[in-house]
Protein backbone atom coordinates (compact mmCIF):
# COMPACT_ATOMS: atom_id res chain seq x y z
CA UNK A 1 0.00 0.00 0.00
CA UNK A 2 1.37 3.32 -1.01
CA UNK A 3 1.23 6.22 1.40
CA UNK A 4 1.08 9.90 0.62
CA UNK A 5 3.93 12.13 1.81
CA UNK A 6 1.63 14.08 4.08
CA UNK A 7 0.53 10.89 5.82
CA UNK A 8 4.12 9.89 6.36
CA UNK A 9 4.94 13.37 7.62
CA UNK A 10 2.15 13.26 10.16
CA UNK A 11 3.05 9.78 11.34
CA UNK A 12 6.76 10.29 11.89
CA UNK A 13 6.60 13.80 13.27
CA UNK A 14 8.17 15.79 10.46
CA UNK A 15 7.07 19.16 9.15
CA UNK A 16 8.11 21.10 6.08
CA UNK A 17 7.41 24.83 5.66
CA UNK A 18 5.35 25.78 2.64
CA UNK A 19 8.01 28.11 1.35
CA UNK A 20 10.46 25.24 1.10
CA UNK A 21 7.97 23.19 -0.92
CA UNK A 22 7.31 25.94 -3.43
CA UNK A 23 11.00 26.66 -3.73
CA UNK A 24 11.68 22.96 -4.34
CA UNK A 25 9.02 22.77 -7.05
CA UNK A 26 10.38 25.89 -8.74
CA UNK A 27 13.95 24.63 -8.68
CA UNK A 28 12.86 21.26 -10.09
CA UNK A 29 10.98 22.92 -12.91
CA UNK A 30 13.93 25.15 -13.70
CA UNK A 31 16.31 22.21 -13.89
CA UNK A 32 13.89 20.31 -16.09
CA UNK A 33 13.72 23.24 -18.49
CA UNK A 34 17.47 23.66 -18.54
CA UNK A 35 18.13 19.98 -19.30
CA UNK A 36 15.47 18.60 -21.69
CA UNK A 37 15.03 14.86 -21.32
CA UNK A 38 16.08 12.55 -24.11
CA UNK A 39 13.00 10.35 -23.76
CA UNK A 40 9.59 10.67 -22.10
CA UNK A 41 10.42 8.00 -19.56
CA UNK A 42 13.55 9.87 -18.51
CA UNK A 43 11.77 13.14 -17.84
CA UNK A 44 13.22 14.60 -14.63
CA UNK A 45 10.65 15.02 -11.91
CA UNK A 46 10.78 17.26 -8.85
CA UNK A 47 10.92 14.29 -6.51
CA UNK A 48 13.65 12.59 -8.54
CA UNK A 49 15.77 15.71 -8.53
CA UNK A 50 15.42 16.05 -4.77
CA UNK A 51 16.15 12.34 -4.34
CA UNK A 52 19.45 12.72 -6.13
CA UNK A 53 20.23 15.79 -4.05
CA UNK A 54 19.28 14.11 -0.76
CA UNK A 55 20.20 10.49 -1.31
CA UNK A 56 20.17 8.35 1.82
CA UNK A 57 23.41 8.26 3.80
CA UNK A 58 24.04 4.69 2.75
CA UNK A 59 24.69 6.03 -0.75
CA UNK A 60 26.28 9.40 -0.07
CA UNK A 61 28.23 11.37 2.44
CA UNK A 62 26.30 13.71 4.75
CA UNK A 63 25.60 17.08 3.20
CA UNK A 64 27.96 19.86 4.36
CA UNK A 65 26.57 22.22 6.94
CA UNK A 66 25.25 25.52 5.72
CA UNK A 67 26.78 27.28 8.71
CA UNK A 68 28.39 26.53 12.04
CA UNK A 69 25.03 25.26 13.33
CA UNK A 70 24.75 21.83 14.84
CA UNK A 71 21.39 21.35 13.14
CA UNK A 72 23.05 19.44 10.35
CA UNK A 73 22.39 15.69 10.26
CA UNK A 74 23.32 14.10 13.55
CA UNK A 75 25.51 11.04 13.75
CA UNK A 76 22.94 9.04 15.68
CA UNK A 77 22.52 6.57 12.81
CA UNK A 78 25.86 5.57 11.34
CA UNK A 79 24.85 3.03 8.71
CA UNK A 80 21.12 3.22 8.07
CA UNK A 81 19.63 0.88 5.51
CA UNK A 82 18.20 2.08 2.25
CA UNK A 83 14.68 3.53 2.38
CA UNK A 84 11.87 1.03 2.33
CA UNK A 85 10.07 0.60 -0.94
CA UNK A 86 6.58 1.90 -1.48
CA UNK A 87 5.22 -1.62 -1.80
CA UNK A 88 5.00 -2.36 1.90
CA UNK A 89 3.29 -5.58 2.84
CA UNK A 90 -0.41 -5.19 3.57
CA UNK A 91 -1.08 -4.74 7.24
CA UNK A 92 2.49 -3.85 8.11
CA UNK A 93 3.08 -0.71 10.13
CA UNK A 94 4.20 2.30 8.09
CA UNK A 95 7.91 2.95 8.21
CA UNK A 96 10.24 5.75 7.29
CA UNK A 97 13.47 4.21 6.20
CA UNK A 98 14.39 1.76 8.95
CA UNK A 99 12.26 3.60 11.55
CA UNK A 100 8.86 2.13 12.27
CA UNK A 101 6.21 4.28 13.91
CA UNK A 102 6.79 2.63 17.34
CA UNK A 103 10.52 3.28 16.99
CA UNK A 104 9.86 6.91 16.15
CA UNK A 105 7.61 7.25 19.19
CA UNK A 106 10.29 5.75 21.42
CA UNK A 107 12.88 8.20 20.13
CA UNK A 108 10.47 11.11 20.56
CA UNK A 109 9.65 10.03 24.12
CA UNK A 110 13.32 9.64 25.03
CA UNK A 111 14.19 13.07 23.65
CA UNK A 112 11.25 14.67 25.45
CA UNK A 113 12.26 13.03 28.74
CA UNK A 114 15.87 14.21 28.45
CA UNK A 115 14.83 17.76 27.59
CA UNK A 116 12.29 17.73 30.43
CA UNK A 117 15.05 16.86 32.91
CA UNK A 118 17.60 19.31 31.50
CA UNK A 119 15.17 22.23 31.70
CA UNK A 120 13.94 21.13 35.13
CA UNK A 121 17.54 21.25 36.36
CA UNK A 122 17.88 24.95 35.57
CA UNK A 123 15.51 25.70 38.46
CA UNK A 124 18.05 24.26 40.89
CA UNK A 125 20.31 27.23 40.13
CA UNK A 126 17.42 29.72 40.17
CA UNK A 127 14.95 29.02 42.98
CA UNK A 128 17.22 28.38 46.00
CA UNK A 129 17.98 32.10 46.41
CA UNK A 130 14.35 32.78 47.37
CA UNK A 131 14.72 30.18 50.15
CA UNK A 132 18.07 31.36 51.58
CA UNK A 133 17.52 35.14 51.42
CA UNK A 134 16.76 35.61 55.11
CA UNK A 135 19.69 33.59 56.55
CA UNK A 136 22.04 35.01 53.92
CA UNK A 137 21.00 38.54 54.88
CA UNK A 138 21.59 37.82 58.54
CA UNK A 139 24.97 36.14 57.97
CA UNK A 140 26.39 38.79 55.64
CA UNK A 141 24.64 41.86 57.05
CA UNK A 142 23.10 42.77 53.70
CA UNK A 143 20.46 45.46 53.41
CA UNK A 144 17.06 44.76 51.90
CA UNK A 145 18.04 47.05 49.04
CA UNK A 146 21.09 44.91 48.31
CA UNK A 147 18.93 41.78 48.18
CA UNK A 148 16.51 43.51 45.84
CA UNK A 149 19.43 44.60 43.64
CA UNK A 150 20.61 41.00 43.31
CA UNK A 151 17.12 39.94 42.23
CA UNK A 152 16.89 42.82 39.77
CA UNK A 153 20.28 42.00 38.24
CA UNK A 154 19.14 38.45 37.52
CA UNK A 155 15.73 39.37 36.08
CA UNK A 156 16.99 42.32 34.05
CA UNK A 157 19.92 40.50 32.46
CA UNK A 158 17.75 37.41 31.94
CA UNK A 159 15.29 39.49 29.91
CA UNK A 160 18.04 41.19 27.88
CA UNK A 161 19.75 37.85 27.29
CA UNK A 162 16.56 36.26 25.95
CA UNK A 163 16.10 39.09 23.48
CA UNK A 164 19.66 38.92 22.17
CA UNK A 165 21.52 35.66 22.84
CA UNK A 166 19.25 32.87 21.48
CA UNK A 167 19.98 34.05 17.92
CA UNK A 168 23.48 32.67 18.50
CA UNK A 169 21.86 29.26 18.81
CA UNK A 170 20.66 29.61 15.22
CA UNK A 171 24.13 30.60 14.06
CA UNK A 172 26.54 28.63 16.25
CA UNK A 173 24.38 25.66 17.17
CA UNK A 174 21.76 25.09 19.84
CA UNK A 175 23.65 22.27 21.54
CA UNK A 176 26.88 24.28 21.87
CA UNK A 177 25.10 27.31 23.29
CA UNK A 178 23.00 25.27 25.72
CA UNK A 179 26.01 23.44 27.12
CA UNK A 180 27.98 26.69 27.43
CA UNK A 181 25.06 28.38 29.17
CA UNK A 182 24.59 25.56 31.67
CA UNK A 183 28.28 25.40 32.55
CA UNK A 184 28.44 29.19 32.94
CA UNK A 185 25.32 29.18 35.13
CA UNK A 186 26.68 26.45 37.43
CA UNK A 187 30.00 28.27 37.72
CA UNK A 188 28.33 31.59 38.56
CA UNK A 189 26.18 29.98 41.26
CA UNK A 190 29.21 28.26 42.79
CA UNK A 191 31.02 31.61 42.94
CA UNK A 192 27.91 33.22 44.45
CA UNK A 193 27.89 30.60 47.22
CA UNK A 194 31.52 31.41 48.06
CA UNK A 195 31.25 35.22 47.89
CA UNK A 196 30.45 37.66 50.69
CA UNK A 197 30.88 41.08 49.06
CA UNK A 198 27.54 42.56 47.86
CA UNK A 199 29.05 43.65 44.53
CA UNK A 200 30.41 40.18 43.81
CA UNK A 201 27.09 38.63 44.76
CA UNK A 202 25.28 40.96 42.35
CA UNK A 203 27.70 40.25 39.48
CA UNK A 204 27.62 36.48 39.97
CA UNK A 205 23.83 36.34 40.11
CA UNK A 206 23.54 38.63 37.08
CA UNK A 207 25.86 36.35 35.08
CA UNK A 208 23.66 33.46 36.17
CA UNK A 209 20.66 35.28 34.70
CA UNK A 210 22.40 35.84 31.35
CA UNK A 211 23.48 32.19 31.17
CA UNK A 212 19.98 30.92 31.94
CA UNK A 213 18.39 33.12 29.28
CA UNK A 214 19.50 30.62 26.64
CA UNK A 215 17.73 27.65 28.18
CA UNK A 216 14.06 28.09 27.29
CA UNK A 217 14.33 29.36 23.69
CA UNK A 218 16.94 26.79 22.67
CA UNK A 219 15.03 23.93 24.26
CA UNK A 220 12.09 24.99 22.08
CA UNK A 221 14.39 25.07 19.04
CA UNK A 222 15.69 21.56 19.71
CA UNK A 223 12.32 19.97 20.55
CA UNK A 224 10.13 21.41 17.78
CA UNK A 225 11.57 19.44 14.81
CA UNK A 226 10.97 16.15 16.63
CA UNK A 227 7.19 16.52 16.52
CA UNK A 228 4.66 17.12 13.77
CA UNK A 229 2.32 20.11 14.05
CA UNK A 230 -0.43 17.73 15.18
CA UNK A 231 1.81 16.48 18.03
CA UNK A 232 3.60 19.68 18.93
CA UNK A 233 1.13 21.13 21.41
CA UNK A 234 0.93 18.00 23.52
CA UNK A 235 4.70 17.50 23.53
CA UNK A 236 5.42 21.11 24.40
CA UNK A 237 2.66 21.18 27.00
CA UNK A 238 4.16 18.19 28.78
CA UNK A 239 7.66 19.67 28.52
CA UNK A 240 6.51 23.06 29.86
CA UNK A 241 5.38 21.44 33.12
CA UNK A 242 9.08 20.99 33.91
CA UNK A 243 8.86 24.59 35.15
CA UNK A 244 6.39 23.69 37.89
CA UNK A 245 8.06 20.37 38.74
CA UNK A 246 11.50 21.98 38.83
CA UNK A 247 10.25 24.83 40.99
CA UNK A 248 8.71 22.51 43.58
CA UNK A 249 11.66 20.08 43.74
CA UNK A 250 14.34 22.77 43.87
CA UNK A 251 12.51 24.66 46.61
CA UNK A 252 12.09 21.50 48.69
CA UNK A 253 15.77 20.55 48.28
CA UNK A 254 16.94 24.06 49.19
CA UNK A 255 14.75 24.11 52.31
CA UNK A 256 16.12 20.73 53.43
CA UNK A 257 19.80 21.48 52.83
CA UNK A 258 19.43 24.93 54.40
CA UNK A 259 18.40 23.38 57.70
CA UNK A 260 21.15 20.75 57.61
CA UNK A 261 24.17 22.38 55.97
CA UNK A 262 23.52 26.15 55.89
CA UNK A 263 22.76 28.70 53.22
CA UNK A 264 26.01 28.47 51.24
CA UNK A 265 25.65 24.74 50.65
CA UNK A 266 21.93 25.08 49.94
CA UNK A 267 22.52 27.48 47.07
CA UNK A 268 25.82 26.12 45.74
CA UNK A 269 25.44 22.33 45.84
CA UNK A 270 22.47 22.12 43.40
CA UNK A 271 24.78 23.50 40.70
CA UNK A 272 26.16 19.97 40.41
CA UNK A 273 22.81 18.85 39.00
CA UNK A 274 23.05 21.53 36.32
CA UNK A 275 26.49 20.24 35.34
CA UNK A 276 25.00 16.75 34.99
CA UNK A 277 22.34 18.26 32.73
CA UNK A 278 25.08 19.93 30.67
CA UNK A 279 26.73 16.54 30.23
CA UNK A 280 23.42 15.08 29.05
CA UNK A 281 23.01 17.93 26.58
CA UNK A 282 26.32 17.03 24.96
CA UNK A 283 24.83 13.61 24.15
CA UNK A 284 21.50 14.71 22.66
CA UNK A 285 20.72 14.34 18.97
CA UNK A 286 19.64 17.75 17.76
CA UNK A 287 17.97 16.52 14.58
CA UNK A 288 15.67 13.49 14.39
CA UNK A 289 17.80 10.64 13.02
CA UNK A 290 15.20 9.82 10.37
CA UNK A 291 16.25 13.03 8.67
CA UNK A 292 19.24 10.99 7.49
CA UNK A 293 16.82 8.75 5.60
CA UNK A 294 15.23 11.50 3.59
CA UNK A 295 13.92 9.71 0.50
CA UNK A 296 10.79 7.61 0.52
CA UNK A 297 9.30 6.07 -2.61
CA UNK A 298 5.63 6.99 -2.67
CA UNK A 299 2.96 7.81 -5.20
CA UNK A 300 3.92 10.33 -7.88
CA UNK A 301 2.89 13.48 -6.00
CA UNK A 302 3.74 17.11 -6.53
CA UNK A 303 5.35 18.24 -3.27
CA UNK A 304 3.54 21.55 -3.36
CA UNK A 305 0.09 20.81 -4.67
CA UNK A 306 -0.57 17.14 -4.11
CA UNK A 307 -0.98 16.45 -7.87
CA UNK A 308 1.04 14.39 -10.28
CA UNK A 309 4.26 16.15 -11.17
CA UNK A 310 3.86 15.57 -14.87
CA UNK A 311 0.12 15.96 -15.02
CA UNK A 312 -0.65 12.30 -14.47
CA UNK A 313 1.37 10.85 -17.37
CA UNK A 314 4.17 9.30 -15.33
CA UNK A 315 5.06 5.67 -15.59
CA UNK A 316 4.36 3.96 -12.30
CA UNK A 317 7.24 1.58 -12.85
CA UNK A 318 9.77 4.43 -12.70
CA UNK A 319 10.50 4.48 -8.97
CA UNK A 320 12.92 7.39 -9.18
CA UNK A 321 10.24 9.51 -10.83
CA UNK A 322 7.90 8.72 -7.95
CA UNK A 323 10.33 9.68 -5.19
CA UNK A 324 9.75 12.69 -2.99
CA UNK A 325 11.32 13.82 0.23
CA UNK A 326 9.35 13.56 3.46
CA UNK A 327 10.52 15.46 6.51
CA UNK A 328 12.06 18.74 7.60
CA UNK A 329 15.53 17.77 6.40
CA UNK A 330 16.49 20.88 4.43
CA UNK A 331 19.09 22.79 6.46
CA UNK A 332 19.24 26.47 5.63
CA UNK A 333 21.47 29.28 6.89
CA UNK A 334 20.22 31.30 9.87
CA UNK A 335 18.11 34.42 9.40
CA UNK A 336 18.89 37.87 10.79
CA UNK A 337 16.92 39.33 13.67
CA UNK A 338 15.41 42.08 11.51
CA UNK A 339 13.88 39.52 9.20
CA UNK A 340 12.62 37.48 12.14
CA UNK A 341 10.95 40.56 13.61
CA UNK A 342 9.09 41.00 10.33
CA UNK A 343 7.50 37.54 10.56
CA UNK A 344 3.73 38.16 10.50
CA UNK A 345 1.99 37.85 13.89
CA UNK A 346 5.25 37.52 15.86
CA UNK A 347 4.92 40.98 17.40
CA UNK A 348 1.41 40.10 18.58
CA UNK A 349 2.80 36.94 20.19
CA UNK A 350 5.39 39.04 22.00
CA UNK A 351 2.71 41.40 23.32
CA UNK A 352 0.55 38.47 24.43
CA UNK A 353 3.38 36.89 26.37
CA UNK A 354 4.19 40.23 27.99
CA UNK A 355 0.68 40.45 29.48
CA UNK A 356 0.46 36.78 30.43
CA UNK A 357 3.83 36.87 32.21
CA UNK A 358 2.79 39.91 34.27
CA UNK A 359 -0.22 37.98 35.57
CA UNK A 360 1.61 34.69 36.13
CA UNK A 361 4.67 36.09 37.89
CA UNK A 362 2.63 38.43 40.05
CA UNK A 363 0.68 35.45 41.35
CA UNK A 364 3.78 33.27 41.74
CA UNK A 365 5.65 35.87 43.81
CA UNK A 366 2.78 37.42 45.77
CA UNK A 367 0.21 34.70 46.45
CA UNK A 368 1.93 33.44 49.64
CA UNK A 369 2.26 37.03 50.87
CA UNK A 370 -1.42 37.72 50.12
CA UNK A 371 -2.56 34.53 51.88
CA UNK A 372 -0.52 35.37 54.97
CA UNK A 373 -1.54 39.05 55.16
CA UNK A 374 -5.12 39.04 53.96
CA UNK A 375 -6.36 35.52 54.74
CA UNK A 376 -4.75 35.13 58.16
CA UNK A 377 -2.66 32.05 57.33
CA UNK A 378 0.68 31.22 58.84
CA UNK A 379 3.73 31.61 56.67
CA UNK A 380 4.22 27.85 56.26
CA UNK A 381 0.53 27.21 55.59
CA UNK A 382 0.45 30.00 53.00
CA UNK A 383 3.44 28.45 51.24
CA UNK A 384 1.85 25.02 51.11
CA UNK A 385 -1.49 26.47 50.00
CA UNK A 386 0.12 28.37 47.15
CA UNK A 387 1.40 25.04 45.74
CA UNK A 388 -2.14 24.49 44.45
CA UNK A 389 -1.43 27.26 41.94
CA UNK A 390 1.52 25.24 40.57
CA UNK A 391 -0.45 21.99 40.54
CA UNK A 392 -3.18 23.66 38.52
CA UNK A 393 -0.46 24.89 36.19
CA UNK A 394 0.73 21.33 35.51
CA UNK A 395 -2.79 20.31 34.51
CA UNK A 396 -3.25 23.45 32.42
CA UNK A 397 -0.04 23.01 30.45
CA UNK A 398 -0.76 19.40 29.49
CA UNK A 399 -4.49 19.91 28.82
CA UNK A 400 -3.85 22.96 26.63
CA UNK A 401 -1.38 21.00 24.52
CA UNK A 402 -3.72 18.05 24.00
CA UNK A 403 -6.78 20.18 23.22
CA UNK A 404 -4.75 22.48 20.98
CA UNK A 405 -3.44 19.57 18.89
CA UNK A 406 -6.87 18.05 18.49
CA UNK A 407 -9.12 21.06 17.99
CA UNK A 408 -6.88 24.07 17.21
CA UNK A 409 -4.09 22.82 14.89
CA UNK A 410 -2.00 25.74 13.70
CA UNK A 411 -4.25 28.21 15.56
CA UNK A 412 -3.50 27.45 19.20
CA UNK A 413 -3.63 31.11 20.17
CA UNK A 414 -7.42 31.00 19.75
CA UNK A 415 -7.48 28.45 22.59
CA UNK A 416 -5.17 30.73 24.55
CA UNK A 417 -7.61 33.61 24.04
CA UNK A 418 -10.49 31.52 25.41
CA UNK A 419 -8.44 30.62 28.47
CA UNK A 420 -7.39 34.23 29.10
CA UNK A 421 -11.04 35.31 28.85
CA UNK A 422 -11.90 32.78 31.56
CA UNK A 423 -8.83 33.91 33.52
CA UNK A 424 -10.13 37.49 33.50
CA UNK A 425 -13.30 36.39 35.28
CA UNK A 426 -11.52 34.04 37.71
CA UNK A 427 -9.02 36.71 38.82
CA UNK A 428 -11.84 39.21 39.41
CA UNK A 429 -13.63 36.68 41.63
CA UNK A 430 -10.59 35.44 43.53
CA UNK A 431 -10.47 38.08 46.27
CA UNK A 432 -14.03 37.23 47.30
CA UNK A 433 -13.44 33.48 46.92
CA UNK A 434 -10.34 33.61 49.11
CA UNK A 435 -12.44 34.83 52.04
CA UNK A 436 -15.04 32.04 51.86
CA UNK A 437 -13.34 28.79 52.88
CA UNK A 438 -10.09 26.91 52.41
CA UNK A 439 -11.73 24.63 49.86
CA UNK A 440 -13.14 27.45 47.72
CA UNK A 441 -9.89 29.41 48.04
CA UNK A 442 -7.79 26.43 46.93
CA UNK A 443 -10.18 25.46 44.11
CA UNK A 444 -10.23 28.94 42.55
CA UNK A 445 -6.46 29.26 43.03
CA UNK A 446 -5.86 25.96 41.19
CA UNK A 447 -8.26 27.07 38.44
CA UNK A 448 -6.35 30.33 38.00
CA UNK A 449 -3.09 28.38 37.87
CA UNK A 450 -4.49 26.17 35.12
CA UNK A 451 -5.88 29.09 33.11
CA UNK A 452 -2.65 31.11 33.18
CA UNK A 453 -0.24 28.19 32.67
CA UNK A 454 -1.99 27.02 29.49
CA UNK A 455 -1.46 30.24 27.52
CA UNK A 456 2.01 30.56 29.05
CA UNK A 457 2.99 27.11 27.76
CA UNK A 458 1.67 27.55 24.24
CA UNK A 459 2.96 31.12 23.82
CA UNK A 460 6.46 30.12 24.86
CA UNK A 461 6.79 27.14 22.53
CA UNK A 462 4.27 25.61 20.12
CA UNK A 463 2.65 28.88 18.96
CA UNK A 464 6.06 30.26 18.01
CA UNK A 465 6.73 27.23 15.80
CA UNK A 466 3.23 27.54 14.27
CA UNK A 467 3.76 31.22 13.48
CA UNK A 468 7.18 30.67 11.91
CA UNK A 469 5.95 27.72 9.88
CA UNK A 470 2.92 29.62 8.60
CA UNK A 471 5.30 32.30 7.30
CA UNK A 472 7.42 29.67 5.51
CA UNK A 473 10.28 29.43 7.98
CA UNK A 474 11.67 26.45 9.85
CA UNK A 475 14.26 25.62 12.47
CA UNK A 476 16.66 28.26 11.19
CA UNK A 477 14.63 31.00 12.95
CA UNK A 478 13.25 29.15 15.97
CA UNK A 479 16.03 30.13 18.37
CA UNK A 480 15.79 33.82 17.53
CA UNK A 481 11.98 33.89 17.43
CA UNK A 482 11.68 32.01 20.73
CA UNK A 483 14.17 34.37 22.32
CA UNK A 484 12.23 37.44 21.20
CA UNK A 485 8.87 36.14 22.43
CA UNK A 486 10.24 34.84 25.72
CA UNK A 487 12.28 38.02 26.16
CA UNK A 488 9.13 40.14 25.85
CA UNK A 489 7.53 37.90 28.48
CA UNK A 490 10.54 38.32 30.77
CA UNK A 491 10.22 42.10 30.53
CA UNK A 492 6.69 41.70 31.88
CA UNK A 493 8.01 39.49 34.68
CA UNK A 494 10.55 42.17 35.63
CA UNK A 495 8.01 45.02 35.60
CA UNK A 496 5.41 43.16 37.65
CA UNK A 497 7.45 43.48 40.86
CA UNK A 498 7.34 47.25 41.06
CA UNK A 499 3.83 47.39 39.59
CA UNK A 500 2.42 44.91 42.11
CA UNK A 501 4.00 46.57 45.14
CA UNK A 502 2.86 50.05 44.11
CA UNK A 503 -0.76 49.11 43.31
CA UNK A 504 -1.24 46.89 46.37
CA UNK A 505 0.23 49.42 48.80
CA UNK A 506 -1.45 52.47 47.25
CA UNK A 507 -4.87 51.21 46.17
CA UNK A 508 -5.27 47.83 47.87
CA UNK A 509 -5.50 44.22 46.78
CA UNK A 510 -8.85 44.69 45.07
CA UNK A 511 -7.24 47.16 42.67
CA UNK A 512 -4.38 44.74 42.08
CA UNK A 513 -6.68 41.90 41.10
CA UNK A 514 -8.60 44.31 38.87
CA UNK A 515 -5.32 45.25 37.17
CA UNK A 516 -4.46 41.59 36.63
CA UNK A 517 -7.91 41.08 35.09
CA UNK A 518 -7.26 44.00 32.74
CA UNK A 519 -3.93 42.46 31.71
CA UNK A 520 -5.69 39.17 31.01
CA UNK A 521 -8.26 40.98 28.87
CA UNK A 522 -5.49 42.68 26.89
CA UNK A 523 -3.92 39.23 26.38
CA UNK A 524 -7.22 38.05 24.85
CA UNK A 525 -7.04 40.84 22.28
CA UNK A 526 -3.39 40.29 21.35
CA UNK A 527 -3.83 36.50 21.22
CA UNK A 528 -6.64 36.89 18.69
CA UNK A 529 -4.46 39.25 16.67
CA UNK A 530 -1.65 36.69 16.68
CA UNK A 531 -3.59 33.85 15.05
CA UNK A 532 -1.43 32.78 12.07
CA UNK A 533 -2.69 31.85 8.66
CA UNK A 534 -2.24 28.11 8.43
CA UNK A 535 0.49 27.13 5.99
CA UNK A 536 -0.35 24.67 3.23
CA UNK A 537 1.92 22.07 4.76
CA UNK A 538 0.35 22.38 8.21
CA UNK A 539 -3.14 22.14 6.75
CA UNK A 540 -2.30 19.03 4.73
CA UNK A 541 -0.53 17.39 7.67
CA UNK A 542 -3.45 18.06 10.01
CA UNK A 543 -5.90 16.71 7.41
CA UNK A 544 -3.84 13.56 6.94
CA UNK A 545 -3.70 12.95 10.69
Amino acid sequence: MRASPTTLSARVGASTPARRSSRLAASGAARAAASPPTSPRAAPKVGALRLRKCAPPSRRRPAPRASGDDTAPAAAVTEPPSPASDDDAPGSSPTFGSFSVPAVKRLQTRTLAVMFFTYLSIYFVRKPLSVVKAPMQDALGLSTGAIAGIDSAFLGLYAVGQLVLPSLGDRLGAKKMLVAGYVLSATAVALFALASDPALLLIAWGVNGVAQSLAYPLHVKVLSPWFAPTQRGTAMGVWATSQQVGGVLSTALAAFTLGVFGWRFAIGAPAALTLIAALLLTRITVDPPWCKLEAKVVDDVDVDGGNSVDGGNSDSSDSSARSVVVGDCDWRPPVGMREVLRIPKLAALMASYFFVKIVRYCLIFWLPFYLARECGMGVAAAGYMSCLFDLGGVLGGVATGVVGDKHFPGKRTVLGAYMCAALTIAVLLYQSASQMSLFVNGAVMALIGMLVAGPDALLGSSSIADTCEAAGYGAEVLGTASGLVNGAGSVGAVLQGALTAWIASTYGWGALFGTLAAMSALAVLTLLLSVPETSKVSARTAAAA
